[in-house]
């Protein structure tokens, strides 16, 4: 592939050699810098030089003309800053694989990160699993914002140079697809281009292991390090132009039908009762956030024999720009849910259905009822992830009971699990059923990864969830699945409403029987790292110096994660694998009360989550109202540590 170098003309990138453009650089940099002294003159040229250097190595490697005129147009405009941004850092592959607004530059997603991504996962596979990749080879999904689809090709590419046969999804999948994949065909790895429920402006590249799971360490590191060995595109690759003539290829398979079939053949397994619901009295409505959930959800409630759902029809089709929501993310409040609560009041639904763009998570809002037990609240009651995790917990248990009729052993056997920061009243139902229940870091490659090791000592894992919307259910795969939570929900409901109950007022008689739990989550902004650290390092102080009380209330025991510390054990050390430096935080405090801190490795955030349990709600509210205030203002001191709270919604 011929190299291009810095300069840009009208009429495209010239062919200066990369000595001249240089020169020409350190000359405009060096005539910027006349009225500064000469020491600081030397380290701004020095600086301004090496990101120089960088910017022409990319312009060099760069195989889309698009991206590569872009960064020739900063050079030419001597934009330090700009370049600086772009190509000063690599976005970081970790367990989330990596994530990233689009544009040009290492620190942005674009052909030639992904390029480099694909080549480094090659790399790993091949050093530790070749046998398995060589039979197996890869599956390749993407959504549909801009560049999935470019970016899943050209990964089919890198993996075909090699002779690697790749299963890819020619059209739009949800990510639990891409699971699916991998256990269907036995493949080596799996890749979801997708940026799940982030901006429009974002995407992102989400690796499976060949068990079917996220990636954990030490895969992620072995990975990053393999991409690093591996920055210079390889000659028999190249961004397709003429696709059709690829496609031809032999390694080249789509794997959409076969896949299909076992996923809806898994999930049909799930259907308890909803063949003999007549839940037409009750319509529900469906938004898939201009996302790729759709045609998926209307087959999963063909499947479990319940009337197809009403679509919102301006958010039906998927949709890049995301044209009626600010924030893709049926968490971020009543904005997001406006269209569907329309429509709920047009089609007099009781229930409404959201999944996030990338289908992998799932929301749900109710219409309230002047039932006492509802409560007082306005047209529609969303339902936070917690209360769909207990709700679907208690609704597999209770049906697996109801089929298998388990005696006190085999209940033993039974598993459920859900993550550090979500509500323990999954413990409790676990507890007082006779199931075994554990937690996790947060995030489903722990979920999906322990699920597994679990069944494979003999366990049978019915179900795992995470407090943000994320649900899996043991009879399908090893990772959130927001389709199939949503028909298998759908029938929980239908089956209420047959019965005369609502699903807000069965949640209060889960209360009954389980003990209530009072949960906050939120965030703060850290618009930089530097402002989470600093909020972990005053916390921390001394080694086992953490703060004593919160909010008046005593602390019984702290777990801190990034120092691998947590009193509450025998030996001090954290039960769940902890990492030097990692960023969570736990306070255990008298009464039952937990706090939770943890900077999110995703978004520019700080996030909180507290909960106290008892008998008495009304207690427990305020208890929760005085400890919230007091994580805000003695914990996290946000005002005095440059962090700012969410906007409204």
């Amino acid at each position: 592939m011929q190299s291009r170098t810095c300069n840009a003309s009208s009429s495209g990138v010239s062919t200066t050699p990369r000595a001249i453009c240089l020169r020409t650089f350190k000359l405009t940099i060096a005539s910027r810098c006349q009225n500064l002294s000469s020491s600081r003159t030397h380290a701004v040229m020095k600086n301004a030089e090496d990101v120089m250097n960088i910017a022409c190595n990319w312009i060099q490697l760069d195989p889309d003309e698009e991206t590569k005129l872009q960064v020739s147009h900063l050079v030419e405009n001597g934009d330090i800053q700009t370049l600086h941004e772009l190509l000063g850092q690599r976005l970081e592959f970790g367990t989330a694989g990596l994530r990233g607004k689009m544009g040009p530059g290492y620190n942005r997603m674009n052909t030639l990160v992904v390029m480099q991504t694909a080549q480094g996962l090659f790399r790993y596979l091949q050093q530790e699993v070749p046998e398995l990749l060589s039979i197996g080879g890869i599956v390749v999904g993407h959504d549909a914002r801009h560049g999935s689809l470019s970016f899943a090709r050209i990964t089919a590419q890198v993996f075909m140079s090699k002779g690697i046969k790749v299963h890819l999804f020619p059209k739009v999948v949800p990510t639990p697809f891409v699971t699916a994949g991998v256990a269907v065909h036995n493949a080596a790895a799996g890749v979801m281009v997708t940026a799940s429920h982030n901006p429009k402006e974002y995407n992102g590249y989400k690796v499976y292991w060949g068990n079917g799971c996220q990636i954990i360490p030490p895969h992620d590191e072995g990975i990053a390090s393999a991409i690093l060995q591996e920055l210079q595109p390889w000659t028999n690759v190249a961004v397709p132009d003429d696709w059709d003539q690829i496609v031809k290829s032999p390694l080249l398979l789509d794997p959409t039908e076969i896949v299909a079939e076992e996923y809806y053949r898994r999930l049909k397994n799930l259907c308890y009762r909803g063949e003999t619901l007549n839940a037409s009295a009750s319509p529900i409505v469906y938004t898939p956030l201009h996302g790729v959930g759709a045609t998926y959800v209307k087959r999963a409630f063909q499947v479990m024999g319940l009337p197809t759902p009403l679509l919102v029809e301006s958010q039906e089709q998927p949709d890049p720009d995301f044209p009626t929501v600010d924030f893709p993310n049926p968490e971020e409040g009543k904005g997001t849910w406006q269209q569907a609560f329309e429509k709920g009041e047009r089609t007099s639904s009781m229930l409404l259905l959201a999944n996030d763009p990338d289908a992998d998570r799932l929301a749900a809002a109710e219409r309230c009822t002047s039932s006492p037990l509802s409560g007082s609240c306005g047209s529609w009651r969303t339902f936070t992830g917690n209360e769909i995790g207990i709700l679907l917990a208690d609704w597999i248990w209770q049906n697996e009971v109801s089929q298998s009729q388990p005696d006190a052993a085999k209940k033993s056997r039974y598993a459920m699990l859900s993550s550090a920061v979500s509500s323990q009243m999954l413990s409790a139902l676990a507890a007082a059923e006779g199931l075994h229940w554990e937690e996790t870091l947060t995030g489903f490659k722990w979920l999906g990864n322990r699920a597994l090791d679990l069944e494979c000592s003999g366990k049978q894992v019915l179900f795992a969830f995470e407090e943000a919307i994320g649900f899996m259910l043991g009879a399908m795969f090893k990772d959130k699945d927001g389709v199939a939570a949503a028909a298998v929900f759908a029938e929980l409901a239908a089956s209420l409403y047959a019965e005369g109950k609502t699903v807000a007022s069965h949640l209060v008689d889960l209360s009954q029987r389980y003990g209530s739990f009072v949960y906050r989550a939120s965030y703060f902004i850290a618009d930089q790292p530097s402002k989470s650290k600093a909020v972990f390092e005053h916390l921390r102080g001394t080694i086992g110096q953490y703060p004593k009380a919160v909010g008046g209330v005593p602390v019984l025991s702290v777990r801190d994660m990034g120092m691998g510390i947590d009193t509450q054990q025998p030996d001090g050390i954290p039960v769940l694998p902890w990492r030097e430096g990692d960023m969570m935080l736990t306070f255990r405090l008298e009464g039952g009360a937990c706090i939770t801190l943890r900077a999110s490795g995703t978004e520019p955030k700080l996030k909180y989550y507290l909960e106290v349990s008892g008998s008495d709600v009304e207690a427990l509210k305020s208890t929760a109202d005085l400890l919230e205030q007091a994580v805000a203002d003695e914990i996290i001191q946000y005002k005095e540590r440059g962090l700012t709270r969410p906007p409204e919604c």
